[in-house]
């Protein structure tokens, strides 16, 4: 039997992806796609409660959303979809790395490869 939180998220992405398409000047493109990002992070983040995979859900369904519309602006891209999907995956995996370092956790790895990387220190 399904969780409950999944059969809400469930019910909010028929809600969403229906009335994004009656609105003109929407990608529904790049909505499916964010919304697939979305839920690839939500289904694998099982540590979370309800409704934190809820409004985490949400925040990642509207980052992708933006980084796609973003991303075609400057013809960076041909199709919405699948930038949409990786803006909604690793926008919210960021925001949740960097919130738990400032809040006294350990430096992220990808920040600590960049900085290693690009920070300019010899070896």
């Amino acid at each position: 039997m399904a969780e409950p939180s999944t059969g809400a998220l469930a019910v909010t992405a028929a809600v969403g992806m229906t009335t994004a398409s009656l609105i003109p000047g929407i990608d529904v493109n790049a909505v499916v796609g964010a919304f697939a990002g979305a839920m690839f992070f939500v289904v694998f983040a099982r540590e979370l409660t309800p409704w934190s995979r809820f409004g985490y859900f949400l925040a990642s369904w509207v980052l992708g959303y933006y980084v796609s519309s973003e991303v075609m602006g400057r013809n960076w891209a041909n199709t919405s979809g699948l930038v949409a999907f990786f803006g909604a995956l690793f926008c919210v995996v960021i925001c949740i790395s960097l919130l738990e370092w400032v809040q006294g956790g350990k430096t992220p790895g990808w920040l600590r490869f960049i900085a290693d990387r690009f920070g300019g220190r010899n070896g």
